[in-house]
């Protein structure tokens, strides 16, 4: 196949969630070349293609501009071709650092530290340039076989100003190596990629994940509640690592510091990497042993820390949340009577939970959608907790409902719902907020202009039922709540019906 023109595609090299890498041959310059082939889903509708393809320039972008850095893939082109984007990179022969692993198994903690500052390195330059990687793990660490290390995939990058994107049912990032800040909907920077980094080196010197689980929900539970798995064979690594996989980024050791620690251990200064850094404790407590009801207390706020997840998660990984609270609550209590809170009040103590299990998809009829754009909707399941409805025109409707073990967890989940909205203005202007609509027992809500010049405009709801958070994402061609607030009305009405 030659593709516009100029890259004849030879063979396969390797696929992935976002698409296949291809070897070609550029015949107009006679070398060899790496292709990234974007995979785009067939049932996407011309607005979310769209949305895609941008995705796709912005990492082309982000990439290109750090392509004289001697640890980062270089970008040589960007391309069109039968509607989709291809993107051109050079040709690195050797093997990623998870295949490495998987071949050869554990690596020695001096050549860890060595892969470490290297990536150090390049996220420094891309941190420099205004960009977030937002995806460092082994599979994007390639060892070349001239003996360099390369950070590879700026598939999901940021560029700090550039609106993010997001694509309904995508994974953005990996489970396990997203930093907790990101799970928990905080103000991410460069201490996240730090975070993930720390991870991947994790994975090369003990051989598998700091957290690693048999499935989603329970690797993104484990980042945000767990610490790392014990360390085996990091030797002199474990300090560092323990200081870079810090939960609480303001507790996280800085890229200097990692890199000062790596650089030791790298050159074999075992004293210096296994002095530095010690882990900070609160003072007057052990960091050795905890009494029962610490420990208690502990797991008590990190339920609360998972509910406050429920800002970014439920984007991102439609059912997770959902997974969680099984995971997490006896079955038991999604049934149980409510008992009796003096601080929660009536309307969270005293009002039956909604008990039983429901679809989001049924929480709208099709004569109810058709109401509220004035033509029909095509209908699309994205899971149990979420579904999409659009039409030709790019107006579109998403729901995402989350039944959570009790009023209490709901309410503080949509308390941080509502505080990360409230910054919203902040990341985008012409965002105007608004408590409301009256529906269910609390809403808020915010419209404002669609990004990337997309025509149009973006009303999001998030409204609580009892035990149930409810986000409602409205696209329309013109400004306002009314379609959003007869949504959230309609929506409360019927989950209502679950008790």
């Amino acid at each position: 196949m030659l593709l516009a023109g100029r890259y004849r595609l030879l063979s396969q090299l390797g696929q992935g969630g976002m698409g296949t890498v291809w070897r070609a041959m550029d015949e107009l310059l006679r070398q060899e070349v790496a292709i990234k082939e974007v995979r785009l889903p067939p049932d996407l509708d011309e607005a979310s293609r769209a949305e895609l393809t941008e995705r796709t320039l912005r990492e082309a972008r982000a990439a290109a501009t750090l392509r004289s850095h001697a640890s980062i893939v270089t970008v040589h082109d960007v391309v069109l071709d039968g509607g989709r984007p291809w993107i051109v990179m050079e040709l690195v022969r050797g093997r990623s650092l998870d295949r490495a692993v998987r071949d050869d198994g554990p690596l020695p903690p001096h050549q860890v530290a060595a892969i470490g500052l290297r990536m150090i390195d390049a996220l420094t330059a891309a941190h420099t340039s205004g960009i977030l990687h937002r995806d460092v793990k082994p599979a994007n660490v390639m060892l070349t076989d001239d003996g360099r290390v390369l950070l590879t995939d700026f598939g999901i990058a940021t560029i700090v100003g550039d609106n993010g994107l997001t694509q309904t049912g995508m994974l953005t990032g990996s489970p396990g190596y997203i930093a907790p800040e990101r799970l928990r909907g905080e103000a991410e920077g460069p201490l996240a990629d730090l975070w993930s980094l720390g991870a991947t080196l994790f994975a090369a010197v003990e051989g598998s994940p700091p957290f690693a689980r048999p499935n989603q929900a329970a690797a993104l539970a484990a980042v945000l509640m767990q610490e790392p798995a014990p360390f085996r064979l990091a030797g002199p690594l474990a300090p560092v690592l323990s200081a870079i996989l810090e939960k609480d980024p303001a507790r996280r050791c800085s890229s200097d510091e990692a890199a000062g620690w790596l650089d030791a251990v790298s050159r074999g200064d075992t004293a210096t990497g296994t002095t530095r850094p010690q882990k900070r404790t609160t003072p007057g407590r052990s960091s050795r042993r905890v009494r029962p009801q610490i420990v208690v207390g502990a797991v008590l706020a990190v339920v609360l820390t998972v509910a406050a997840a429920i800002v970014v998660v439920p984007l991102l990984f439609p059912n997770t949340v959902r997974l969680l609270g099984y995971v997490l609550t006896p079955r038991s209590t999604y049934s149980a009577a409510p008992t009796s809170s003096p601080s929660a009040g009536p309307s969270v103590s005293a009002t039956p939970l909604i008990s039983r299990d429901f679809e989001a998809c049924d929480l709208l009829t099709s004569k109810q959608t058709r109401s509220l754009f004035d033509a029909p909707m095509k209908r699309q399941f994205l899971s149990a907790s979420a579904c999409k409805w659009g039409r030709a025109d790019g107006a579109t409707l998403s729901v995402t409902a989350f039944r959570l073990p009790s009023a209490s967890t709901a309410g503080f989940s949509y308390k941080q719902s509502v505080k990360f909205m409230k910054e919203e203005p902040r990341r985008n202007a012409g965002t105007k907020l608004r408590n409301g609509p009256d529906a269910g027992d609390e809403a808020y809500s915010y419209t404002q202009p669609r990004p990337f010049g997309l025509p149009g405009y973006q009303t999001r709801t998030v409204l609580r039922v009892t035990n149930v958070l409810v986000t409602i994402d409205v696209y329309a061609p013109r400004p306002g709540h009314t379609i959003a607030d007869r949504s959230a009305e309609l929506v409360a009405a019927a989950i209502e019906k679950y008790r």
